[in-house]
């Protein structure tokens, strides 16, 4: 039977996928830095695993892992990574095992998004006007370059749109506390255009397939806002679309000699039909996006994933007709929960086929500025995008929760001080 390592980040549906598949053996690995992500019960449940000193010496914790691959009569011949976290780590292990794997290189087109835009302009795709920050004169003088413009402000590395502002004058930057001098941060012009996503399937460098995802507002500022914060699957691709996606997805897997996986990858759409790349992911995509096209097409992504890890060649059949499938992210309050719509109560109105809830009555809730802020999702199905986006605004409207101060939490903070 072939062998895969899996760099595991958390528990997830691709965690336990590979436990069922019949035809690979896994050896799930994780590091010191994210066993915190990990329940004692999964940990105790299932122990299949190694992990790695994420501080400790790389080439000594490398030695200590071939001598436990060796003691096990353990040989992988496939590996695979879904994690933006482990990205660079991950692919740094596998190039050592001497398995297939990005070079050093190729993540920082994949992870850095500063470098990732230098590449997509190197491939002929045109991105938004871009610079690497190491101060904050360094933002107000491309803020003079495209003055009475708003601009975006965010980490080059970072995930879930966490520390990403848009600026709107220089006083904006009076409440943001971040180390310039890092050089982790970049600045960018802001695009007007519609927002979508696009996700991918990639084997032997080729694109198998490419699914679109429309994204009515924008995730960060839905999510902070309490808006329509929503994806979801295209089952037909729009007319005045100007480029055929899977080809210009196809056009980023050669200029950045990407061979097996997914990318998923936001993209700003004028109402001409022309699009501009933003940032990609060489993993499955976030959210619900990955269960909304498998249901959509009729079809298993994370099962088609895991056939292309071990190489396996992929043959899809779509169901038909392809239907719109998609997650809606539910209001978060800031307080303590008196009021809440039930899963049980979502679950009966009209397109609602899945959903979780984060909260109950008698929670303290906390906002955070990221884009998956809320405080439950559902799924929504229907024939089309516009049926479905209707679908989802009257379950966004017919949605309660009520919050009060939390006067436990505010003792508390006062007593700290």
């Amino acid at each position: 039977m072939k062998k895969l390592i899996y760099f595991e980040e958390y528990e997830n549906e691709l965690s336990h996928r590979l436990r069922e598949r019949n035809d690979v053996k896994t050896l799930f690995i994780r590091t010191t830095k994210n066993l915190k992500f990990f329940s004692k019960e999964y940990l105790e449940t299932y122990k299949d695993s190694y992990v790695f000193d994420y501080k400790g010496n790389f080439d000594e914790e490398i030695e200590k892992f071939k001598k436990w691959l060796e003691e096990h009569n353990f040989k992988p011949d496939y590996f695979l990574n879904d994690s933006e976290f482990y990205m660079e780590y991950a692919n740094k292990v596998a190039r050592a095992l001497k398995l297939d794997a990005l070079t050093e290189e190729q993540v920082s087109w994949v992870r850095d998004k500063a470098e990732m835009k230098k590449r997509f302009n190197e491939i002929g795709l045109k991105t938004v006007d871009f610079k690497v920050i190491k101060s904050k004169q360094d933002i107000c003088d491309f803020m003079d370059k495209h003055k009475g413009e708003p601009i975006i402000l965010k980490p080059r590395s970072q995930m879930n749109s966490k520390d990403v502002y848009k600026i709107d004058k220089r006083e904006d930057l009076d409440y943001i506390e971040l180390d310039y001098s890092s050089g982790k941060y970049m600045v960018e012009s802001y695009c007007p255009y519609q927002e979508w996503s696009i996700e991918s399937l990639v084997q032997d460098g080729k694109v198998i397939d490419s699914y679109v995802t429309y994204i009515p507002n924008r995730t960060l500022w839905a999510a902070m806002d309490n808006k329509l914060n929503c994806h979801m699957t295209v089952p037909k691709i729009p007319d005045y679309f100007k480029f055929v996606p899977k080809e210009f997805i196809q056009t980023i897997v050669d200029g950045m000699n990407l061979k097996d996986g997914t990318m998923t990858i936001e993209v700003f759409i004028d109402n001409d039909g022309n699009v501009m790349p933003s940032e990609l992911g060489w993993r499955l995509p976030g959210c619900q996006a990955t269960k909304n096209h498998s249901i959509s097409y009729g079809f298993d992504m994370v099962d088609t994933l895991i056939d292309i890890a071990i190489h396996k060649k992929v043959s899809l059949t779509y169901r038909n007709p392809i239907i719109c499938v998609g997650d809606l992210y539910l209001p978060n309050k800031e307080g303590l929960i008196t009021e809440v719509t039930s899963i049980e109560d979502l679950l009966c109105m009209d397109g609602v086929i899945d959903g979780i809830m984060f909260v109950k009555p008698g929670d303290v809730r906390e906002k955070r500025r990221v884009g998956n802020d809320a405080s439950g999702w559902v799924q929504v199905i229907g024939e089309n995008e516009q049926i479905t986006l209707s679908k989802m605004q009257n379950v966004f409207d017919n949605f309660k929760i009520q919050t009060k101060k939390d006067k436990r939490r505010e003792r508390t903070c006062k007593e700290k001080k």
